[in-house]
């Protein structure tokens, strides 16, 4: 992890995500194991969150699992 703001539970082995930012996009890409994962709290509120603020510049947060991709 190199984002020192994020806290444990965003740590790869815990929550079965890795996040990345490219520009104005926020990536998050889900083990394929934990599908809902980042739906979940903690996740989900702070993914919405970062979507919204993300928003105001253009930017977003895309989520991948699989093949299916999700634009928060």
């Amino acid at each position: 992890m190199s984002d020192e703001n994020l806290g444990a539970e965003w740590e790869p082995s815990r929550s079965h995500m890795m996040i990345y930012r490219q520009g104005p996009q926020i990536t998050v890409l889900v083990d394929p194991d934990f599908g809902d994962i980042w739906r979940r709290e903690p996740y989900g509120t702070q993914l919405r969150a970062w979507g919204s603020k993300a928003a105001s510049t253009g930017g977003y947060v895309i989520v991948f699992w699989r093949d299916e991709v999700f634009k928060i």
